[in-house]
């Protein structure tokens, strides 16, 4: 999904509306996250930055194929994780063989094995909810490596989703207690392009639950060959691919405030 040339001089601050309609023109099949990333990196070479999960899910997630870290690392050519969790990082390599990890800090000072390669992709992968400041936080990664990283991956929650609504209209809230921020397609393309990067396209991955006739609904297209379409409020998480650079290999000019 693309904005069109109207929104965008809304994101860009060109124009500006305190009650800005958006209709999102999506009714597509929603894939599977973890799927949708390893398929978008296949052969390339990956930065994962954020790349270990709380270290009493990683088990399980190793078993069933739905930790990103080893799925990216399977069809990547290269996959070079990037984390501060010392503790984390010595567990997969002792106990799943991950020697693909390092300990770093992006926005600290500068990584060698980032600085000297050149990237087809750095994968975020549900981590700007959890940074204090988003747009500093893709503005530093820009401003220090945009000659090493050609475009960024960025996945977050969708706070439109069906299951958050269901839980707003009856005044509640269902959220993981360490995210600072909930975004929408559009609030993510803001936060983008005021760190300076050109926003490529929004994709939508992980389907929410079904309901039974929804299910049933399913099972028919499905029978009859096709493939089950839905809104994106059907989908839990928003998935961003942005540019560090233009085709041309010129940086892109920053709009943001952050300096």
């Amino acid at each position: 999904m693309k904005f069109d040339a109207h929104i965008l001089e809304y994101l860009k601050g060109k124009k500006f509306s305190n009650g800005l309609h958006i209709k999102y023109e999506y009714f597509e099949p929603i894939p599977n996250r973890v799927k949708l990333l390893s398929d978008l990196v296949r052969g390339k070479r990956v930065l994962h930055l954020g790349c270990l999960d709380h270290l009493p899910l990683i088990d399980v997630k190793i078993a069933n194929h739905e930790w990103l870290h080893q799925e990216l690392t399977s069809t990547a050519s290269i996959c070079l994780g990037i984390d501060i969790e010392r503790e984390v990082i010595s567990y997969v390599k002792e106990k799943h063989g991950f020697t693909n990890i390092i300990e770093g800090n992006i926005l600290d000072a500068i990584i060698p094995e980032v600085q000297k390669g050149t990237w087809d992709f750095a994968v975020l992968g549900e981590l700007l909810e959890h940074i204090d400041n988003p747009v500093h936080f893709l503005s530093e990664i820009r401003q220090k490596y945009d000659n090493s990283i050609s475009k960024m991956i960025i996945t977050v929650p969708n706070v439109l989703m069906q299951k958050n609504v269901r839980a707003m209209r009856k005044s509640s809230e269902v959220i993981n207690s360490d995210h600072r921020y909930w975004f929408t397609p559009y609030t993510l393309a803001k936060v983008i392009l005021q760190a300076g990067l050109e926003l490529d396209e929004i994709l939508f991955a992980n389907r929410v639950p079904l309901t039974a006739p929804e299910l049933i609904r399913k099972k028919i297209i499905t029978l009859a060959g096709g493939q089950a379409r839905y809104p994106f409020t059907y989908a839990s998480s928003i998935v961003a691919i942005a540019s560090l650079r233009n085709p041309n290999g010129l940086k892109f000019q920053s709009e943001d405030n952050t300096k």
